[in-house]
């Protein structure tokens, strides 16, 4: 969750390193079931090669919105993010220009 008045209404799920197992999928519903009572939408990145996360996020109800070109460096390689999100709150889909 951020601190920022005008970003609040946002958490992030950051940090999961773990093998795709039933295991992941509970805990990945554990977080959204807390995050419900805290904000209105998650938001988290994903290497894009990485298909097995990509679709478990997918299942768990997140969006694919955008890609981050060499959004992640680890020693002397880059990798492309897939930015993706979850609205919790049916007010955040009708998202205003403001």
């Amino acid at each position: 969750m951020h601190d920022t008045p005008k970003l609040r209404h946002k958490g992030v799920l950051w940090g999961m390193y773990v093998r795709p197992t039933g295991l992941t999928a509970v805990l990945v519903r554990q977080v959204i079931a807390h995050a419900r009572t805290l904000v209105e939408q998650v938001c988290l990145t994903v290497v894009a090669s990485n298909l097995a996360a990509r679709r478990l996020y997918i299942a768990a109800g997140f969006e694919e919105y955008g890609l981050e070109r060499r959004g992640l460096e680890v020693g002397s390689e880059y990798y492309d993010q897939v930015l993706m999100v979850l609205p919790l709150d049916p007010r955040s889909e009708h998202a205003t220009s403001d």
